[in-house]
C-alpha cells in the first residue's frame, strides 16, 4: 500500500501559530498535490449578551462568520494559491476535539497538519486529544520549523505500526528525494540492572546489536525491501525514554522529521496512545514529528466508543 496524501487538513486557532502552519501548507501542496486542503478553525459555542451586540453592531453578524472573515485574510496573506486544488476555509462550533476528529473521519482526510503548542496550555491539551482518536496521520510542527522534508527518522520496533511508518517514509522519499533512516531503542528487563557492570555492558552492547541487525533483515525481507538501502540504528534504553533517544538521533544525524506509528489501546472508555508519540508531541521536543495512524483500527475504536 501507497499513501495517498489527497485530502489535507490544516487545524487553525487564531493564534500567531496560523502564520507558520499555512506557509508550512504551501510546501505540502508543492510537494503532496492533494485534491483538497481544508483550514478548519472550531470555535466554542456561547452566546453574545443583547447589550454587546448594541455596543458593537457588526456583532450581530454570526460569530462563525466573523471568524471565518478573519482567517480568510490570513490565508490570503500567506497561502499561495494553488488553482487545481479546492481550498475550502470551514468554521465550526464545539468542542474543539469532537469537531476535528469528526471533520477527518467525514471526509476522509488523510493527513492533518496541527500546531505543537495549540492547546497545550494546562491538563488534558487538544493536541494530545486529537492524536489518540484522528483516523488520518497527524504532522506536528513548531513556530520555528523550516519548510522541507530532506531526512527523515523511523522509529523502529519490527511491529506493523513500524511497516505503516516506513511506508510513509518511503512515499515521503517519492515526493521530496529525503534520506530514511530507522532508529530501533531497546529496552532492558528490569532483573538485568543488579548485575550491570562495564563489561556486561559491552557484552550485552554487542548481544542487542547483533540481535537487532538480524530482527532489521528480517522485518525488511518481509517488507520486500533492501536493508542495505535503508540504514537502521539500536540503541540501548535504560531509563525508558524512548522519545528522548528518538529526539536525540534525530538532531544528531541532522533529520529534520521524526515519523512514528502510533500504537493505541483502549481502556474503558479511552482510547490512549503510547507514552513515546505523545512525548515527541509535546512542544519541547521542537522538531517536526509525524505520527502515522491505522485508519481502518483507529475507525474501529471510534465506533465502538461513540455507538
Amino acid at each position: 500500500m501507497m499513501y495517498k496524501l489527497d485530502h489535507i487538513l490544516i487545524c487553525l486557532d487564531l493564534s500567531e501559530m496560523d502564520d507558520s502552519l499555512i506557509r508550512y501548507s504551501n510546501f505540502l501542496m508543492e510537494n503532496f498535490k492533494p485534491k483538497s486542503v481544508t483550514f478548519l478553525h472550531v470555535i466554542k459555542s456561547y452566546e453574545i449578551p443583547p447589550d454587546m451586540v448594541a455596543a458593537f453592531p457588526h456583532l450581530d453578524q454570526p460569530l462563525t462568520e466573523i471568524v471565518k472573515d478573519e482567517l480568510e485574510e490570513k490565508i490570503e496573506a500567506h497561502f499561495i494559491q494553488k488553482n487545481e486544488i479546492q481550498t475550502k476555509i470551514i468554521v465550526l462550533e464545539g468542542s474543539t476535539t469532537d469537531n476535528i476528529v469528526r471533520y477527518a473521519r467525514e471526509n476522509n482526510i488523510t493527513f492533518t497538519l496541527m500546531g505543537k503548542k495549540i492547546g497545550y496550555e494546562g491538563r488534558g491539551g487538544i493536541v494530545r486529544k486529537v492524536i489518540s482518536i484522528i483516523p488520518s496521520s497527524v504532522l506536528l510542527i513548531s513556530e520555528t520549523t523550516q519548510p522541507r522534508i530532506e531526512h527523515v527518522l523511523v522509529r523502529m520496533d519490527f511491529s506493523k505500526m513500524s511497516a505503516l511508518a516506513l511506508k510513509m517514509a518511503l512515499r515521503l522519499q517519492e515526493l521530496t528525494g529525503a534520506k530514511v533512516s530507522c532508529q530501533h531503542v531497546y529496552k532492558l528487563p528490569l532483573k538485568y540492572f543488579p548485575v550491570s557492570s562495564p563489561e556486561n555492558d559491552r557484552k550485552l552492547m554487542d548481544h542487542i546489536q547483533k540481535h537487532g541487525r538480524k530482527e532489521y533483515q528480517k522485518f525488511m525481507k518481509k517488507q520486500e525491501l533492501d536493508p542495505g538501502k535503508i540504514p537502521c540504528t539500536t540503541s540501548l534504553d535504560p531509563e525508558n525514554d524512548e522519545a528522548h533517544i528518538l529526539y536525540k538521533q534525530a538532531l544528531t544525524t541532522g533529520a529534520d522529521m521524526i515519523i512514528i506509528g502510533s500504537k493505541i489501546k483502549s481502556e474503558l472508555a479511552d482510547i490512549i496512545i503510547d507514552s513515546t508519540s505523545e512525548k515527541l508531541a509535546s512542544a519541547e521536543k521542537n522538531l517536526p514529528v509525524l505520527i502515522i495512524k491505522d485508519r481502518k483500527q483507529t475507525i474501529g475504536f471510534l465506533k465502538a466508543l461513540f455507538k
